[in-house]
């Protein structure tokens, strides 16, 4: 358990949360948060504990500038903490429904999964999904176009991707659920297998923390408002108000001023996706404006789901027709094997399927013969009537009696070749002669047919690399894919690498662990006197004004001694060079006593009889 941060840091942090929720700043931009009492040199001087404690993180753009950031699971952490304005429930539902919540984004990247692994998915020579297989994967989602594109989301090949499809594909990238290879997108089983051993509630966790990271502008405007609406406080089933929320965000100064029309269409546009994405549903009425209910708890949403956690263990229903119905709990692993071997009817809270003898057949494809078929839903069902088994083991003896077999021919020019090749005894086994002038190689043995051949100075020319063979993926059962957690998008802290330039951007950075230096927090440090820092003590009126420079472009405050007091002032404006005035906003004093703190005044250097410089202690 980490120690508690100093209470300077924790202020600073408080701070930079306000002024840039998740959104990327630079060092010199960290000023930019200091307000009240709490000055920029403090905000910077924090900075090496908040990275340390990986309260703040840092990555490295290719041309070496250095961005730092909030990460998402400390924001969603500090929301506990730092606790946004309440909303109330209202009373009454909506007058109308404007949206309802779609089956959900988990249920269109497990359907585009289950094409890519039954089809494939190959590119054009300009590295684009033929058109062809384009309109077939999109017609697999429910999320429409018109769900989605309000976000105004840049991704390459806009003119070939529908906005929808972009999301699918860049979050499957991001999952490490796919990869993408010179002439096909692969499936990673591995990766697939962690995946679909989640269940929705785990799966929307992992979507959502995605979506709030790659789809929202860099905007902490914007950012506050979607981590708002994402705060678990919000109750799925109750309906609230966006115009309250805002109203909210605007007192407590999360939002600087009232949101431009094309932000707030933009907000519009981002609750449509998220009913869209299975999330919530959206309604209106006259006395409270635009509406929204949560459909998916969040309570858990800082923390990323571990591996294999929250599968479910439910049965399919077989029914007498053939029909087969998948209850919620039905893992996404026998999901994936019906797809295989059925055909889909319809994905809803009960999904349906249904078994045909064209479905079987067409199972055979993919390695899985009726009497397997007949196994796997024996296993995953609660029942499976006598009917259907009776018809899987009719199917079983009129389904694959006959094969074509793709074989690699060994074709001779002349019969003196052929005689050779029949004669040599290191081929017996390796090479089966059909022909006059032709042999069929055994499989797996080309290398050492060739090897043979060449010592003949028989040897073939090289040929070009086969066709990978399609191979769906077994995920139940004796020989399923094992669960390989390494590579996989959502355990990351930012994310894979999707396509999708939007958001942060963070992911596609390299991260930096090394925390500024002190000449970094506060430049120019080492060449200045000690005692500007260490003794309260009178000046000259020139290194006076030096010392009030120099706090000015640290941001820092000054400690000055008037009428027997110590008062100490943030510099905000040096006027004058030999006959020099300074505007000061006055802090709280070690004493207590003074002016009224947060007051501006005017002051002349022969106002004060000592000052020191305070330089923050930089917090390791």
């Amino acid at each position: 358990m980490q120690p508690p941060l100093p209470s300077s840091a924790e202020r600073a942090l408080r701070r930079l949360f306000r002024r840039f929720a998740g959104q990327p700043f630079k060092l010199e931009q960290v000023n930019s948060a200091a307000a009240g009492d709490v000055s920029g040199a403090e905000l910077r001087a924090a900075m090496p504990a908040l990275l340390r404690r990986g309260d703040i993180r840092a990555v490295r753009k290719a041309w070496g500038e250095k961005l730092y950031y909030l990460p998402l699971d400390k924001l969603l952490q500090l929301q506990r903490v730092w606790r946004y304005s309440g909303l109330k429930p209202l009373a009454g539902g909506p007058a109308s429904l404007r949206r309802e919540a779609k089956t959900g984004l988990a249920f269109d990247l497990f359907r585009a999964l289950t094409y890519i692994a039954g089809n494939g998915l190959k590119l054009t020579a300009k590295g684009t999904i033929h058109q062809k297989e384009l309109g077939k994967l999109t017609g697999r989602l429910q999320l429409t176009e018109r769900d989605v594109a309000g976000l105004g989301l840049k991704y390459p090949h806009a003119d070939v991707y529908s906005p929808q499809l972009a999301i699918v594909l860049d979050l499957l990238q991001a999952l490490g659920l796919i990869a993408k290879e010179r002439a096909a997108w692969r499936l990673n089983d591995g990766a697939l297998a962690s995946w679909l051993a989640l269940d929705v509630p785990a799966m929307n966790r992992v979507l959502l923390r995605h979506a709030l990271q790659r789809y929202v502008p860099a905007e902490p405007g914007l950012a506050h408002v979607v981590l708002r609406l994402a705060a678990p406080d919000l109750q799925a089933g109750e309906w609230y108000s966006i115009e309250e929320l805002l109203g909210t965000l605007l007192d407590q100064g999360m939002l600087a001023d009232s949101l431009p029309k094309e932000r707030q269409d933009w907000i519009g546009s981002w609750l449509a996706a998220c009913a869209g994405f299975g999330w919530m549903d959206l309604g209106e009425n006259p006395e409270d404006g635009l509406m929204f209910r949560w459909r998916i708890g969040r309570g858990e949403l800082a923390f990323f789901p571990e591996v294999g956690s929250g599968e479910a263990s439910g049965k399919v229903i077989v029914q007498p027709d053939f029909e087969i119905l998948v209850p919620p709990d039905v893992p996404f692993s026998v999901r994936f094997e019906l797809e295989a071997c059925c055909e889909h009817v319809a994905t809803d809270v009960m999904s349906v399927y249904r078994l045909t003898r064209a479905s079987v057949a067409g199972a055979a494809r993919y390695g899985r013969t009726p009497e397997e078929v007949s196994a796997f839903l024996t296993g995953h069902a609660a029942f499976v009537p006598e009917t259907v088994l009776n018809a899987l083991e009719q199917w079983g003896r009129e389904i694959g009696r006959t094969s074509l077999a793709e074989v690699l021919l060994l074709r001779c020019a002349d019969a003196e070749a052929a005689a050779r090749i029949a004669s040599l005894s290191a081929l017996h086994g390796a090479v089966e002669r059909i022909g006059p002038l032709d042999f069929i190689v055994a499989a797996g043995r080309e290398a050492e047919v060739r090897k043979a051949l060449e010592g003949e100075r028989l040897a073939p020319p090289g040929r070009g690399s086969a066709e990978t063979k399609l191979e769906y993926p077994r995920l139940t059962g004796q020989g399923s894919a094992p669960s390989d957690a390494s590579g996989i998008g959502w355990l990351e802290e930012t994310g894979g690498q999707g396509w999708i330039y939007q958001g942060t951007d963070l992911h596609f950075y390299e991260p930096d662990d090394e925390l500024p230096g002190d000449e970094q927090i506060f430049p120019g440090l080492r060449e200045l006197p000690p005692m500007w820092w260490k003794e309260q003590r009178s000046y000259h009126h020139s290194t006076a004004r030096q010392i009030i420079a120099q706090a000015e472009a640290w941001q820092t405050m000054v400690a000055l001694q008037i009428g027997g007091e110590t008062l100490l002032c943030l510099p905000l404006e040096l006027r004058g060079d030999e006959d020099w005035s300074v505007k000061v906003r006055t802090l709280p004093s070690p004493s207590g006593k003074g002016p009224d703190e947060g007051r501006e005044m005017w002051l002349y250097p022969g106002d004060w009889r000592a000052m020191r410089l305070i330089v923050p202690e930089i917090a390791r």
